[in-house]
């Protein structure tokens, strides 16, 4: 739009401007394009200075915040999904190994990478899982500080990491870490960690396309 608008104000001054009106309302119609072609310019102007300048600056100060946070989720997530299924690393994970895995985990009695302070044991399953998403719930909350300067994509995103209805398991887990129940039964659901593993590959496609070059050492 203002590279079209100088052209035109270039058109109107250069050229159209030498032509002699045949009547007069011409060179008043002309002389208001003018004016508004010149107050489009600069109101553009006033927007990138007062506007968008200091956006950028923002992002250039805020989305390695952000970008550090995003992370932090997606490493909690993929930490609590490749260690459950017994992977070795995130990046090995197929649909028939997190099936497979998940149908021989007993998150009750096996041990999860995960000591417990002041305890001479590794935590269960169940309390690595009441772990990961009391950490999770806790950068959420940091990185919703910062939503203003979010996309509406990423907001999207980080409502269904909050929310969880991707993945009834870790959504039964945040309930059940809330109200200090006891008891759960997970048996049967592997197909939901194969569904919450197609959504942290989205998160992380998301990550690559936005936050990777704001990424601190």
């Amino acid at each position: 739009m203002l590279l079209a608008d100088v052209i035109l104000l270039l058109l109107m001054e250069l050229v159209l401007k030498m032509i002699p009106a045949p009547y007069l309302f011409f060179v008043t119609i002309g002389d208001i394009v003018v004016t508004l072609l010149i107050s489009f310019i600069a109101s553009f102007i006033f927007y990138f200075v007062q506007v968008h300048m200091p956006e950028t600056k923002h992002k250039e100060d805020l989305y390695p915040s952000i970008a550090a946070l995003f992370s932090r989720i997606l490493h909690n997530e993929k930490n609590l999904l490749y260690h459950y299924v017994g992977a070795n690393s995130y990046k090995e994970l197929t649909e028939d190994i997190i099936i497979a895995g998940a149908k021989n985990r007993d998150v009750n009695i096996q041990d999860a990478p995960l000591i417990l302070a002041g305890l001479e044991r590794n935590a269960n399953w169940m309390e690595y899982g009441f772990n990961t998403v009391r950490e999770v719930d806790e950068t959420w909350e940091m990185i919703m500080k910062y939503s203003f300067f979010l996309d509406s994509e990423c907001l999207s995103i980080l409502s269904r990491v909050q929310s969880n209805g991707v993945l009834s398991f870790f959504r039964t887990m945040r309930g059940i870490y809330r109200s200090l129940e006891n008891g759960l039964n997970i048996q049967g659901m592997e197909n939901e960690y194969v569904k919450f593993w197609h959504f942290v590959q989205e998160q992380e496609d998301y990550y690559q396309r936005v936050f990777e070059s704001y990424k601190t050492v």
